[in-house]
């Protein structure tokens, strides 16, 4: 590959490209530039980049660190963190204000004596049911990232969802939601519904707006890495998974304390059975809810139409909030919680089959962008079939990870090199992004080349485990013998000689005749 680009690649120049209006596409093709690139320090060129979406061009120059630290997305994730940090705090403290004084009241209109919870008692509450919302978080988080594997989001973008569902999302919702269930208060006798009316006509609306809030930041800042089905609904299911953890801890500690302090049942036993109806079988709510503004908003990324760009997004958030508003509206009203395991589990499996569906619509759209690059000269022949494969690259993986760093590297960057060129082809044929691609994909193909030196690019041929480890072992099972061997040596010359004194006394015949034998 590295020799074929040179086939195309015209001379380096400091010609300036022109990646707008009519011809650039040819303009482009045949730029002057050494590497297809208008150069780092370029700022018409980042700006076109910056427009269209697409990764901007660094100093190569650059050591990784120092892209790192130059790179601005490592602030804003540091900022975040701390952002994350100072709300979760927060809430800690807020809900565990409420629980002293919900507790103390309770306690003071039943007995007339109020029962005082104090820290101590709170955060040993927090410690015992922390441990089951996290068994739940953890379950789907390994689901969600073994579902983003064709174009997988980075894990800070991972991270900023997740993060930003369990602080940010209910410090918001924690706030509005009170808010509104204050104006929602009836007054005069007790409604027995005033307690529902807050879980189902405003509670819907926050979360699930306070949870979508960062599919759209990110998208806005990073829409090139979020480019199929898959990676929204990934950074959507983390941002609703780490929600509903916060969200269960809440639940858990409140269970847990007005079963110890104010009812005196079994609290061990009442924290179990809520954790296998909130944790366990209708655990899926708020990711199955959210999944569907990530929906409305791929359909907006992946579509040149203002009008699908506006209304898709509000589409699947109305989507959103409305099953939202059925469950928590089933849950609050109905004794049975049967519709709402038999229809949410029917919701997932729906959304499961069109996720696999996706997963071969995308892998059949890889092959065929990846086709076009290869008539064009500027790819293998196989790399259209193996780069479509999804285990064939988990394989490739694998077996690149057992042959050291390096290659491993080499195998994950060749994949996403090939796998971002195709979205990328994609995207130009469907009008989303203008000429400026063009130099983009250039890039992504001397990438490829570079990677291709090290990288496992194929399957057929290459065995899973090294045959370097069959000599390895064949060699220390020899070391092994030739020591045991040695050691039996050694101890052989350690052991003292043994003397043989001749018999006396005079033979005894046996039998007749003397000896030797006389039949002998």
């Amino acid at each position: 590959m590295t020799a074929d680009a040179n086939t195309w690649r015209p001379p380096a120049s400091t010609i300036p490209v022109r990646a707008t209006g009519r011809g650039a596409a040819a303009v482009v093709s045949h730029a002057p530039d050494g590497r297809g690139e208008a150069g780092h320090d370029d700022r018409p060129a980042q700006y076109r980049r910056r427009q269209n979406g697409l990764a901007q061009q660094v100093d190569p120059s650059l050591k990784w660190h120092q892209r790192l630290l130059r790179n601005p997305y490592t602030w804003i994730v540091l900022a975040m963190t701390l952002v994350y940090a100072g709300l979760l705090f927060t809430v800690y403290r807020t809900v565990g204000d409420g629980l002293i004084e919900e507790v103390g009241a309770v306690t003071k209109e039943a007995t007339g004596n109020p029962t005082v919870l104090v820290w101590g008692q709170i955060n040993e509450a927090y410690l015992k049911v922390i441990p089951f919302a996290a068994a739940t978080l953890g379950c789907y988080v390994l689901l969600l990232v073994f579902l983003d594997r064709l174009r997988p989001t980075t894990w800070s973008m991972k991270w900023l969802a997740l993060g930003w569902g369990a602080c940010a999302a209910v410090f918001i919702s924690l706030h509005v939601n009170t808010w509104a269930g204050e104006l929602m208060r009836a007054e005069g006798p007790v409604d027995p519904s005033q307690g529902a009316r807050a879980a189902i006509f405003s509670a819907p609306f926050v979360e699930e707006a306070a949870k979508a809030t960062i599919l759209f930041f990110i998208a806005i800042a990073m829409r090139r890495r979020i480019v199929g089905v898959h990676q929204a609904l990934t950074l959507a299911a983390l941002s609703a998974a780490g929600f509903a953890f916060s969200e269960n801890v809440v639940y858990y500690i409140r269970t847990y304390l007005y079963a110890v302090t104010i009812y005196g049942t079994d609290a061990e036993a009442e924290l179990h059975q809520l954790f296998v109806l909130r944790g366990v079988v209708l655990s899926f709510g708020h990711l199955l809810f959210t999944s569907l503004t990530a929906l409305g908003m791929i359909a907006a990324l992946t579509n040149r139409s203002k009008i699908v760009r506006v209304l898709a997004p509000v589409a699947g958030y109305l989507a959103a909030a409305f099953g939202h508003m059925l469950f928590n509206g089933f849950a609050s009203l109905s004794s049975s919680t049967l519709v709402l395991i038999i229809g949410g589990w029917i919701g997932v499996l729906a959304l499961g089959v069109y996720t696999i569906f996706r997963y071969v619509h995308q892998t059949r759209n890889i092959r065929a962008r990846l086709t076009e690059l290869v008539e064009l000269g500027w790819l293998q022949i196989d790399d259209p079939a193996e780069m479509s494969k999804l285990f064939g690259r988990w394989r490739m993986a694998l077996a690149a990870f057992l042959r050291g760093p390096r290659v491993f590297r080499a195998t994950l960057r060749l994949q996403r090199s090939l796998t971002e060129i195709a979205y990328l082809r994609d995207a130009e044929m469907r009008g989303i992004v203008d000429a400026m691609a063009i130099e983009r994909e250039r890039d992504l193909i001397l990438a490829a080349g570079e990677a291709r030196v090290w990288a496992i690019d194929h399957v057929r041929g290459v065995p899973f485990i090294p045959p370097q480890w069959g000599e390895a072992v064949r060699s220390l099972v020899q070391r092994v013998k030739d020591a045991r061997a040695e050691r039996r040596a050694r101890r052989a010359r350690k052991q003292p000689p043994q003397s043989w004194s001749p018999p006396t006394g005079v033979p005894v015949a046996t039998g007749g005749g003397g000896w030797p034998a006389q039949w002998r």
